[in-house]
């Protein structure tokens, strides 16, 4: 038997060898008080442990509920739509959300197509060397930048080359003020205004146009006529005439580049072509043309011209576009882009080495030796992406000293084209066969040509809208149903759930019954039962082929049934229709608020100054940066300020400046941003601010004039509230409004005025939102707090079930000790019977 010390713990409790007692089961029988006691404090935990996973059900539940209603709580939610096509074997449709409502009919004239190129003539076989050149350059899209073909040239290595047009080229000319191309008829030419007197790099050339018909020239006439004369005054090789879009006549030189000069002198044919005399000559621009990163300034750009481009890594031999690439007699030849040519070895110059090394050099165009008959193969190159913007931009002669001769066009690359509004409407193009913006959202691929009429409609998608309301209804019963799994009443058993009794969800399942019943939002449908929704033995049902028929008959009545709406009482005619909710919180309260406008919101404008007869006498160079953008805009002597403001608007669209340009009171320009607020801010720059220019840089010439709009200022309920543009907003932190903004479009306010009172209102939506973030918010929800509680209960029992577990371990450790030694004393005694009966035993 092992005596063990009475300050050790033995690792094995030894039933008594000695006393025959079963030592475990007295130990155990005399630490179950203290046992019972420690159980009982788990068992209260676990109970707890179990109600907090029971509260976080719910919880998971109305956060699913809370996603679910705020998607249908803000107006965007409902702007899904779908778009159906009158006859989806010419053209289909899709339409995102927030597309506008309407329908768009059109006529699809052509489709998309690729170019491609085949060869003239035949080789007998594939392994016919057709090229004794080392390498031929592939690249496509060039005419867009001004290259009609694209070769190598001496000592152009293999592989990729960039070649990019930093500045594009422009011709010298000069464009009148007067709307002419348009005009049908009347514009009359006679001996007292006939003549103009040009100089053309250097050259003076006096014009005379023919006497006008009975009844004056229309635009097309007109135009003739100008160039006749030039042609009569031996001007035809270097100058041209044509108009712009808007009609405008334009003299420009025939080629481009730095060496171009015009300058109009004079003439009695100026008032009535729109021109004035320029008291100096005008110069085209140079085309700069960079090969992998070497430039090459181009002075005199011809159309149809060959230039070679020098670069670090060889040369390449460029044929420029020819006039008929020009939309107009002075756009670019040479515009900016870049673009990639790669140069691929031709092997051993057979037909199969070319084909193979086209193909494996990945650039987007096919070869194919094609067999056209016994012993007869053409080649043909094929670009893989469609539109004119795509035609290869090839040497169509690199094989003309083999059978293939000169490489011909096979099919043309060609955008696909639609035409809108019949023989009198417009027509678009698209590179491929999908067109964007025909309204915004929408998205039409064309699939076949049509010679009647194709309608393209687009309508709030009802289904689409069913579905996220089924969503939202499937939500609140799985939060209704999980309420009463675990805090209802179970007639069959008799037995309540183990949160029967909360209060919180008690509540909880109250609220969302009385928002299905009763809310009605800024909606004139009456409760959710209008829609399909209703109540049915403590779950909500939801009818979809009713939800879509009221929405099909009435798609806002039915959003506003649900979303954030609000409606303003204005306290003057004035002010009607200008104050509108733009955000509500889902703490934000229901109720009507007053709104007070210290001052309006107002645009960044910069107006110029006063000029006689609305004329430029002063030309200058505006320059107008608004954020990150900046354009450049040059006036001209005699330029009228509605010509001003209508090149600065063209300007200032194509830079992305959101200014407008327009002439006030007749004499003054003026620039005003579409945006309101302190955040809207643009600045004005002017090269010239003597007498006679806009006087829109200010009064200082070279330095930059900023313009900035204000911010609406104001209260909401008596609150100061924050303003950003239009924008005025209650603090977040207001327990009443909870960050609730408003749009004020009221203009013209400059001391404190009582606009009138908003009323908010939320929708079934927004109600649900705000009562499942009552409930469930991380910081302040109620069953949050109820769970937090639960937690610390938990946490709080530790302690008692630590100090009961440290009582059992010291009272078995006690006993055991005392049955060890009783053990040993007993062991002992027996030793001395022993002993004692041996003794006896001897004396007997």
């Amino acid at each position: 038997m092992t005596i063990f010390p009475s300050n050790t713990t033995p690792s094995i409790v030894a039933n008594g060898l000695v006393s025959g007692l079963n030592t475990s089961q007295l130990i155990q029988a005399m630490l179950q008080p203290y046992q019972q006691q420690e159980t009982d404090i788990q068992n209260q935990q676990s109970t707890i442990n179990s109600q907090v996973q029971d509260y976080q059900a719910i919880n998971s539940d109305l956060v699913a509920l809370q996603t679910a209603a705020s998607t249908l709580s803000q107006n965007s939610g409902w702007n899904v739509r779908q778009a159906t096509s009158s006859d989806s074997t010419v053209a289909t449709a899709t339409a995102a959300a927030g597309t506008p409502v309407g329908s768009v009919q059109f006529l699809v004239k052509q489709l998309a197509a690729a170019n491609s190129l085949i060869s003239a003539g035949s080789v007998s076989s594939t392994s016919t060397i057709v090229d004794s050149s080392p390498s031929f350059l592939l690249s496509q899209g060039g005419a867009q930048y001004g290259f009609a073909s694209l070769a190598s040239g001496s000592g152009l290595s293999l592989g990729s080359h960039t070649i990019d047009v930093t500045q594009a080229s422009q011709a010298a000319s000069s464009t009148g003020t007067a709307v002419l191309g348009s005009q049908s008829s009347g514009i009359a030419v006679s001996s007292s205004n006939d003549t103009l007197a040009v100089t053309v790099n250097g050259t003076a050339y006096n014009l005379t146009i023919a006497d006008s018909p009975s009844g004056g020239y229309s635009g097309t006439g007109l135009l003739a006529a100008v160039n006749s004369a030039i042609s009569s005054a031996g001007a035809s090789g270097v100058l041209q005439a044509g108009y712009d879009s808007a009609g405008h006549l334009i003299l420009s030189t025939l080629n481009q580049g730095s060496s171009q000069s015009l300058q109009i002198t004079g003439g009695s044919a100026l008032s009535t072509l729109g021109l004035s005399a320029m008291t100096s000559a005008t110069t085209g621009v140079d085309g700069i043309v960079s090969l992998d990163g070497t430039s090459t300034t181009l002075t005199n750009i011809a159309a149809g011209q060959s230039v070679t481009l020098t670069g670090p890594n060889g040369s390449v031999a460029a044929t420029l576009v020819g006039s008929s690439a020009q939309s107009q007699v002075n756009s670019s030849l040479l515009a900016t882009g870049s673009l990639t040519a790669t140069n691929v070895s031709t092997g051993s110059g057979s037909l199969a080495d070319l084909v193979a090394n086209v193909n494996g050099a990945g650039t987007g165009i096919t070869a194919s030796a094609i067999q056209t008959g016994t012993n007869q193969y053409v080649l043909q190159l094929t670009s893989s992406t469609t539109g004119s913007a795509a035609d290869l931009s090839v040497a169509t002669g690199a094989f003309s000293s083999s059978g293939l001769g000169t490489l011909q066009t096979a099919s043309a690359g060609a955008d696909a084209e639609i035409q809108i509004g019949g023989a009198g409407g417009y027509t678009l193009s698209s590179q491929t066969n999908t067109f964007n913006g025909l309204l915004p959202g929408l998205t039409v691929n064309v699939v076949s040509q049509s010679s009647t009429p194709v309608t393209v409609s687009v309508s709030p998608d009802a289904s689409a809208m069913a579905d996220q309301v089924q969503k939202l209804v499937d939500t609140a019963n799985a939060a209704l149903s999980d309420v009463q799994k675990y805090a209802g009443y179970d007639a069959a058993t008799k037995k309540g759930g183990p949160l029967m009794g909360s209060p919180e969800l008690a509540s909880m399942t109250n609220e969302i019954q009385a928002i299905v019943a009763s809310v009605t939002g800024t909606s004139s449908l009456g409760n959710a039962r209008a829609v399909g929704i209703t109540l049915n033995d403590g779950t909500i049902s939801f009818d979809k082929n009713a939800f879509q028929t009221a929405f099909a008959a009435n798609p806002s009545g039915v959003a506003a049934m649900f979303t954030q709406g609000g409606t303003f009482s204005a306290s003057s005619s004035s002010y009607a229709g200008m104050v509108s909710l733009t955000y509500a919180g889902n703490t934000t309260r229901p109720g009507s608020y007053s709104v007070v406008v210290n001052h309006s919101a107002t645009q960044a404008v910069d107006t110029g100054a006063s000029l006689a007869g609305g004329t430029i006498s002063s030309p200058e160079t505006l320059t107008i940066a608004m954020g990150s953008a900046t354009v450049d805009y040059t006036t001209t002597n005699g330029q009228t300020l509605a010509a001003v403001a209508a090149g600065l608007n063209t300007a200032m669209a194509g830079a992305g400046i959101n200014l407008t340009a327009q002439v006030v009171n007749g004499t003054q320009l003026q620039l005003v941003s579409a945006g309101y607020g302190s955040a809207t801010n643009f600045s004005v720059t002017s090269s010239n601010t003597a007498a006679g220019s806009t006087g829109l840089g200010g009064a200082t010439a070279g330095k930059a004039a900023g313009f900035a709009g204000t911010d609406v200022a104001g209260t909401i309920n008596g609150v100061a509230a924050t303003g950003s543009g239009q924008f005025l907003s209650a603090p977040t932190t207001d327990s009443t409004l909870a960050g609730l903004t408003l749009q004020i479009t009221a203009q013209g306010i400059t001391s404190s005025t009582n606009l009138g009172s908003f009323t908010y209102s939320p929708g079934v939506a927004q109600s649900l939102a705000t009562m499942a973030n009552a409930m469930s918010n991380p910081a302040t929800g109620n069953i949050t707090a109820v769970i937090n509680g639960l937690q610390n209960q938990s946490q709080g029992l530790n302690s008692q079930i630590s100090f009961y577990t440290n009582i059992v371990s010291q009272e078995r450790q006690l006993l055991l000790n005392r049955f060890a030694q009783l053990e040993s004393q007993l062991g002992t005694l027996k030793n001395q019977q022993s002993a004692l009966t041996s003794a006896l035993s001897g004396l007997g």
